[in-house]
């Protein structure tokens, strides 16, 4: 698993790009939630999904994300395969389901 924070939306996209399988989390400094679930999510990826790569979005840092990606809470997570969007989970995301939905299209694509 290879953790990326992203420095503008064409870093981010040439990320997505360049990487088979990627988790993309979208935060803001505001977000408490947003602090606590990264470390648990990238755990996740280290322990069950070491294929899959990690990407940080600061919606703050980078306002044209929200716009591109259609994220209208923090925290939300996508997950990508094959530079598709395959999971979007916002606002409440739970990891153990998220982990479930994960498993099965990793299960396929890898």
């Amino acid at each position: 698993m290879q953790y990326h924070f992203a420095e503008s939306l064409e870093d981010a996209l040439r990320f997505l790009k360049e990487h088979e399988a990627v988790m993309v989390f979208f935060s803001d400094e505001s977000c408490n939630v947003g602090d606590a679930l990264s470390p648990k999510l990238q755990n996740m990826l280290k322990e069950h999904f070491d294929k899959m790569d990690f990407l940080e979005i600061n919606v703050q840092m980078i306002p044209e994300a929200r716009g591109h990606f259609n994220i209208f809470v923090i925290p939300s997570v996508l997950v990508y395969f094959d530079g598709r969007e395959s999971i979007r989970q916002a606002r409440h995301v739970n990891p153990t389901g998220l982990a479930r939905e994960i498993d099965r299209l990793y299960a396929l694509f890898f």
